[in-house]
């Protein structure tokens, strides 16, 4: 393994004298440190929003989710993800433009500056920082799979390296070493995945021979069908899930609040599904011919798949060059993550203690811990660990868009929303049994079927609170509803129910390249979105 030591080693020599680079001309205030002084345009703002969202949940994942069920993980996560920038740019320009307003850094800062109140910024701030530490806990679990594949030996021993590695340029550089180290990560990660995915399809006798063998066989046939993998209702549940909850991620919510302009934000929406879709292609074309290789694993061999099966078919050389992908995504998304996490808990949670006497660099640290602890001592998949932090993100979406568009949003009514909507996930977790004979019936860690009622609670409570305690006309007076603003969304609504494609489930007969003809519908879709939104930012654009 003298090829993989070396091809490990250079890359993390390399970043790290990347990372020292990176840190320069850094500034010592928060908007220096936490923002890079609001100078994202809007390229660079695409790429960092990419790298950043696309970790290890997306490449290890995806491909063991792939493994499991199939083909029909593609287009939940490439159409589903990419649909998300409807979200991003209708509540983006508002945020940047609350964040300029007010200073605020994070979306409880937000809410405390726009309410009044210090105990809703608190409980926000609480809820995202518990949410984002399993999923800060995929990035380590992930490492540990790479460099165990890699090198052998316990997985831990990667998980520490890499985690220390992001810690120290993460802490001495700020959002602006974070954004430079994204660039060329992005780079490093998109090439080298469709390296890999060539290597597999080539091994495999091409595309098309892969899925044809795959279709014949008694055992995998299913995999190139929705059927028995998804019904309707989880189908639509996880498309709302990616939809309420990305913008939610404090690392995402922190770029908004960074882009230059909206027209920044408009671009960065305007490609983000191009970017989706090859982002998922490759990891989720090899977990589902992994199975050509390496039947009947269990679920940690499947979440295994990507590494094994690059390694098998590409040798030393190939195999740890394509693995450095994996770390690449991992790690851009990893150094975000605890950047963002950091300005909660300096910015929303400690100051009113301790004056945020700790430092910025200690609470890194700290969180850096707990997110390798949960990774270390938990048996959750990397699957699961996701869906969980994402199930209690987007919790908080209808808060957050209510305060960011309109006044007088009482601080009481926010708190008794986010109570809600935990409230029914937390029962999801721990009590799933107590849905039997519901409609939803989650599994697992947090099926994302959870999404509907936990987001119909939290909207009920928020209306429902703001109303008791602002008894009166005023504050819906004050919200003055422009249903003109709402046309530009019809067509994106219109994509949203055609991509629920039921119609064509059955069909697993290959199309093109083998592959079955809904995926290329919900690619379709993609490119009609991609289009209709670039029409809507130029029309904005002339306002």
């Amino acid at each position: 393994m003298e090829s993989a030591w070396f091809i490990a080693g250079a890359y993390f020599v390399g970043m790290a004298l990347f990372a020292i680079w990176a840190r320069k001309d850094l500034g010592k205030d928060d908007e220096s440190y936490y923002l890079a002084k609001r100078s994202l345009s809007g390229p660079i703002l695409l790429v960092t929003m990419a790298a950043t969202n696309f970790s290890a949940f997306t490449v290890y994942g995806s491909s063991g989710a792939s493994y499991r069920i199939g083909l029909s993980f593609l287009p939940i996560m490439a159409f589903g993800t990419g649909f998300m920038a409807v979200a991003m740019y209708f509540l983006g320009k508002k945020v940047r433009l609350r964040s300029i307003e007010t200073g605020a850094i994070t979306a409880p800062e937000m809410i405390g500056s726009r309410t009044g109140s210090r105990s809703a910024q608190i409980s926000m701030a609480s809820v995202l920082v518990l949410a984002t530490i399993p999923y800060l806990a995929l990035q380590p679990r992930a490492a540990g799979i790479v460099v165990s594949s890699l090198f052998g030996g316990p997985e831990w021993v990667g998980a520490v390296a890499i985690t220390a590695l992001v810690v120290a340029y993460t802490i001495t550089g700020g959002l602006k070493a974070v954004i430079r180290t994204d660039l060329v990560q992005a780079v490093i990660a998109l090439g080298l995945l469709w390296l890999g995915l060539a290597i597999v399809v080539n091994d495999s006798g091409g595309l098309s021979s892969a899925m044809a063998t795959i279709s014949t066989s008694e055992d995998t046939a299913g995999l190139l069908s929705r059927t028995g993998n998804y019904t309707l209702l989880i189908w639509t549940s996880t498309m709302i899930l990616w939809l309420f909850a990305d913008p939610m991620f404090p690392q995402l919510f922190q770029r908004l609040c960074a882009a230059e302009s909206d027209e920044s934000i408009g671009r960065m929406a305007t490609f983000y599904p191009t970017v989706a879709w090859l982002a998922f292609l490759p990891p989720i074309l090899i977990g589902t011919i992994g199975h050509i290789y390496h039947p009947g694993l269990d679920k940690g061999g499947g979440d295994n798949i990507l590494p094994t099966l690059i390694l098998d078919v590409g040798g030393e050389w190939f195999g740890g060059l394509v693995l450095v992908a994996g770390l690449a995504a991992l790690m851009s998304t990893m150094d975000s993550q605890l950047l963002a996490t950091g300005s909660l808990v300096t910015r929303d949670l400690l100051r009113s203690v301790s004056d945020n006497k700790w430092g910025r660099e200690t609470v890194i640290v700290s969180l850096s811990v707990l997110g390798l602890m949960l990774s270390l001592w938990s048996d959750l998949s990397i699957l699961d660990l996701g869906l969980l932090a994402f199930s209690m993100y987007a919790v908080m979406f209808p808060s957050v868009f209510l305060v960011a568009n309109w006044d007088s949003v009482d601080g009481r009514a926010v708190i008794s929303s986010i109570i809600a909507g935990e409230m029914i996930v937390i029962l999801a977790v721990f009590s799933p049994e107590s849905f039997d004979g519901w409609w939803i019936r989650p599994e697992g860690a947090a099926m994302p079927t959870v999404v509907i009622p936990s987001i119909l609670a939290a909207i009920g409570a928020l209306v429902a609170a703001q109303w008791h305690f602002n008894r009166g006309p005023g504050f819906f007076e004050s919200m003055e509803i422009k249903w003109g603003i709402l046309i530009p969304v019809i067509p994106f609504v219109v994509i949203f129910m055609l991509a629920q494609d039921f119609w064509w489930w059955d069909n697993a007969g290959n199309f093109a390249w083998g592959l079955p003809i809904w995926i290329w519908w919900s690619a379709a879709l993609s490119l009609v979105q991609t289009a209709i939104m670039a029409r809507i930012v130029q029309l904005d654009s002339l306002e």
